[in-house]
């Protein structure tokens, strides 16, 4: 099946990533939180561009502002938030002078701007020496979803009609609350409901040190296992949280076993009548409460009981395609490329429906209730899986939700906050659509599961997550909020692959921005969320499918284009030139899986580009490949690349194939350069192929192409 989403992926990126620097009073969207360890450091506030019946002067040495007021209703805009505010930052506060009253001090949160989004502080009145106010914004914050990279204030110096004013502002910035702060706005406020708010308690859950602790979740075929210790012998039950519960959100745990000692093995049925399905206890969590309080982190299942489980399969060498659909000249290149690895698209709106209809007539029992399957993917995905499994290759499918499917279980597996783009995050907020997501995963994992049908491998859960919303989308979230319902459907797709596969890994996919939040976040944050999700709920085998293009997607000559893709952990971007990094990172010791056994990488859609069919550009786009490779075959944190286009795709606006358009008016779907270079990788041929290359790369060798990473 062709990928249908690397076209607009290839051109957001191409003008996300590019060079242009961000001026001061502008920016980019980062939705996300960052919550230290210790109270964060002030954030200075600048003034900006926005203003009106006002003009304004700064002393630098001061930090002074002088504000004029020429005419009536005066504001000015702060600048723009070069990045997230830290979550435990919410008052803004400065020294000021003004020659009269202010009648009423009003703040903006933006954008966009609305009356809804604005909070009144009362007058300021007139002072000749310098004052220091205080406002605390907190609740603005969880109010608006507000504090973001991107986001700005307009401050509004009073409506009395009076039109001359002179104001100092000096030492204005944002800060932590004081304790006493602290107190007035949890009895002001109480729990908020927010999205923000939601996020900053998830993160308060992951980082608390809990009185008790789950131990370990271990499944058989007709029960589970729950072990742990309780803080006291009585007054504690274990918790059952579904994949469609909020643990920090539920105000109540109503599917509770009391407990009778501190030490404890509770065994339970697998399957129970909950919430009008046949519901698998697989999918869910588990946790220490008392009454409504939680008294530990909450674990999923790690230990499973698998009859007749394949054998493990890794890539018997580094080289894949991405976008694999069975063509029969791209079944020919398998063979005479020496590829071992794919990734395969599947969009699970085309393979599934809660209705008989069309196509979607094979029945499909899960969770008692009855689904269709349709016969023409089911036809589709047997072929594709058979060729790959006759020539031992490894799958990893890419699990698609596109809400714009017209079919009748489109509209719960959207995401209810879903805003637009592409692809949605899978819905797993009721009990309904869990079990739809699960009837497909579990259709799938148990067809292809190392039989006569084929194998899956692994599953890459969505695309490019760290551009959410156009291949992921949730609405606009608070980075912790949008990783915790990620996760959800990660743990979701690989407990059920491990019923049948307990080598089966589910892999997040994301750009090559590392570092840099061009999209909603930044990959290499989301990485260390999967982390701290990991040790606070029990670690799992996920991995990561990388895409590292060029820093700009057209321009192919990376190694001297990339200026943003340093030798660092913290480079804005991770691309060919720098594969060091992420190899680096999946090496460290604290990123494995149990602290010890490297986590798949596998880099799952990349190539470089060729301009034109010119010598020249076949030629750089050949060198470039030649880098990437010598690279991955040299760096043994990553599994596998797969090259992603296999031939050139108008669609895309580029040519990044092997193989030229099929409609190509000298030579169709012919070579490229770069489909002799793809072949040579870790052949005995690579020298000879390679080699030539090294001009156009400005090397003598390859033997200092491996840096160090600091």
């Amino acid at each position: 099946m062709k990928n249908l989403f690397l076209a607009a992926t290839l051109m957001l990126l191409a003008v996300a990533c590019s060079e242009k620097e961000i001026p001061d009073d502008t920016g980019k969207k980062e939705t996300g939180i960052v919550t230290p360890s210790e109270p964060s450091a002030d954030v200075p506030i600048k003034l900006g561009s926005l203003k009106q019946t006002l003009s304004y002067t700064y002393d630098e040495g001061s930090d002074t502002y002088t504000i004029t007021q020429s005419g009536n209703d005066p504001f000015v805009g702060t600048q723009r938030f070069g990045k997230n505010l830290p979550d435990d930052i919410g008052v803004l506060t400065f020294d000021y002078t003004a020659s009269r009253n202010i009648n009423n001090f009003k703040i903006y949160f933006l954008e966009p701007a609305s009356e809804g989004r604005s909070s009144a502080f009362g007058a300021l009145p007139a002072s000749a020496a310098f004052r220091t106010v205080s406002f605390n914004l907190m609740a603005d914050r969880d109010k608006h979803n507000w504090g973001y990279a991107s986001n700005y204030m307009r401050l509004d110096f009073g409506d009395d009609g009076d039109n001359t004013n002179t104001i100092q502002i000096r030492n204005m910035r944002m800060r932590t609350m004081t304790e006493k702060e602290k107190q007035d706005y949890e009895a002001t406020v109480g729990k908020q409901t927010g999205n923000t708010a939601i996020a900053r308690r998830i993160k308060e859950y992951l980082e608390k040190s809990y009185s008790g602790s789950i131990s370990s979740v271990s499944v058989s075929d007709s029960e589970i296992t729950i072990s742990g210790s309780a803080p006291e012998a009585s007054g504690y039950s274990l918790a059952e949280i579904a994949p469609y519960e909020d643990i920090t959100e539920m105000e109540s745990f109503p599917n509770a076993t009391p407990l009778t000692s501190k030490s404890f093995s509770v065994k339970l049925p697998r399957k129970v009548s909950k919430d009008g399905f046949t519901y698998d206890r697989l999918l869910s969590k588990w946790a220490l409460v008392n009454g409504s309080t939680l008294a530990s982190h909450a674990r999923y299942a790690d230990e499973f009981d698998v009859a007749n489980a394949p054998a493990k399969a890794v890539p018997s060498t580094k080289k894949g395609l991405g976008g694999y659909f069975g063509e029969s000249t791209q079944q020919v290149d398998l063979s005479d490329l020496a590829i071992t690895s794919v990734t395969v698209n599947v969009v699970i709106n085309t393979m599934i429906n809660t209705v008989k209809t069309g196509n979607f007539t094979t029945e499909y029992n899960y969770g008692g209730k009855t689904y269709y399957i349709s016969t023409s993917a089911q036809t589709s995905y047997d072929a594709i899986m058979r060729q790959c499994a006759n020539k031992g290759i490894i799958v990893s499918v890419i699990i698609l939700n596109r809400p714009g499917d017209s079919t009748a279980s489109t509209a719960i597996m959207k995401h209810p906050e879903n805003n637009g783009g592409n692809y949605s995050i899978q819905n797993l907020t009721t009990a309904e659509s869990v079990n739809l997501f699960a009837a497909v995963i579990d259709y799938m994992a148990s067809r292809y599961n190392g039989g006569s049908r084929g194998r899956i491998h692994h599953w890459i859960i969505h695309n490019e997550v760290d551009f959410a919303s156009e291949w992921t989308n949730m609405g606009d979230q608070p980075e912790m909020r949008y990783i915790d319902t990620y996760i959800k459907v990660m743990r979701v797709c690989g407990l059920i692959a491990r019923k049948y596969d307990p080598n089966a890994s589910p892999l997040i996919s994301l750009t090559h921005c590392w570092n840099s939040a061009d999209g909603q976040y930044a990959p290499k944050d989301l990485l260390e969320d999967l982390n701290k999700f990991s040790a606070a709920e029990g670690d799992f085998r996920w991995g990561v499918a990388y895409h590292p293009y060029p820093q700009n997607l057209a321009l192919p000559a990376f190694w001297k284009n990339d200026t943003k893709s340093t030798y660092s952990l913290n480079s804005d971007y991770c691309t060919f030139k720098n594969l060091e990094v992420i190899n680096a990172w999946i090496l460290k010791s604290e990123n494995m899986y149990k602290k010890s056994e490297k986590r798949i990488l596998f880099l799952s859609e990349n190539g470089t580009n060729s301009p034109s069919y010119s010598d020249s550009d076949l030629a750089l786009q050949a060198a470039g490949a030649a880098w990437a490779l010598k690279k991955v075959y040299a760096l043994s944190g990553i599994d596998a690349i797969q090259w992603h286009n296999w031939r050139d795709n108008k669609d895309e606006g580029l040519r990044i194939g092997l193989r030229r358009f099929p409609d190509d008016s000298t030579d169709p779907s012919g070579k490229k350069p770069v489909w002799y270079v793809y072949q040579a990788a870790g052949s005995s041929s690579e020298s000879a192929v390679f080699d030539p290359y090294l001009p156009t790369l400005g090397l003598s060798s390859w033997d200092n192409l491996i840096q160090n990473v600091n």
